[in-house]
């Protein structure tokens, strides 16, 4: 019984910290006007997971406000450059989706839409895994959606488990659409940051080493010091 309710508490905090990290990227999203918000927001969402800060410490509400607009403000230019290289690939891919619905193809029709699906998994792939990347390597935007692609097929299972993972979070926010509102983003960025982890392939963010209290001093040393005092 006690395990189970240390497990339900471990899972509220981590919860709430949830909550807290994704009231900290509708706020950063909104201070950055929406257009120019979204992506620092959501850079700042994966490097806070990256540094371990939702971890439950003293002081961690602090920290993780401080951190969340210091990375913000770092990295506004390049997580701009990085989510709008991604957005115009899925722009393209959702014009073509409509095209071929709309106009009769022919023959080639069913091929252009299996083609267009193959492709539209491959780009949810990338944008599932460039922002973990992204948080851990110091990259240019092309370089970090290159290495994102490349992912999928020098280690395809984990690619695969990856975007699993998250369009099982989706599925979930479809089922209930309140978690949207209560995580949002956080929710699958911290279970893909946490299989990528898992796997090796990343290295995972230090735990922090308690800090220990300095040593009393006892009886026996207040002796030898006077002891050592009287001596000299």
């Amino acid at each position: 019984m006690t395990w189970l309710v240390g497990w339900h508490s471990r899972i509220g905090r981590a919860g709430l910290r949830l909550l807290a990290l994704h009231l900290l990227w509708i706020i950063w999203t909104l201070r950055g006007g929406i257009v120019l918000g979204v992506f620092p927001a959501t850079a700042a969402v994966y490097a806070v997971i990256r540094r371990g800060i939702l971890t439950p410490e003293h002081g961690v509400r602090v920290r993780l406000r401080t951190h969340f607009g210091t990375t913000w403000r770092i990295e506004f230019a390049a997580a701009n450059r990085l989510g709008y290289l991604l957005v115009i690939p899925w722009v393209i891919l959702v014009i073509n989706r409509r095209l071929v619905a709309v106009v009769d193809f022919g023959a080639p029709g069913p091929v252009l839409a299996g083609l267009l699906t193959v492709l539209g998994v491959v780009l949810f792939a990338v944008s599932v895994n460039v922002w973990i990347l992204a948080a851990h390597f110091d990259e240019g935007a092309l370089a970090m959606l290159c290495r994102a692609l490349t992912l999928i097929p020098a280690r395809p299972a984990i690619a695969a488990l990856t975007i699993l993972t998250a369009a099982v979070v989706l599925a979930g926010y479809y089922l209930v659409p309140g978690l949207i509102i209560v995580f949002g983003l956080t929710l699958p960025a911290a279970l893909t940051s946490q299989y990528l982890w898992s796997t090796g392939l990343l290295r995972p963010p230090a735990t922090p080493v308690p800090t220990r209290p300095a040593p009393t001093v006892g009886p026996a040393a207040r002796t030898s010091t006077a002891g050592a005092a009287a001596a000299s």
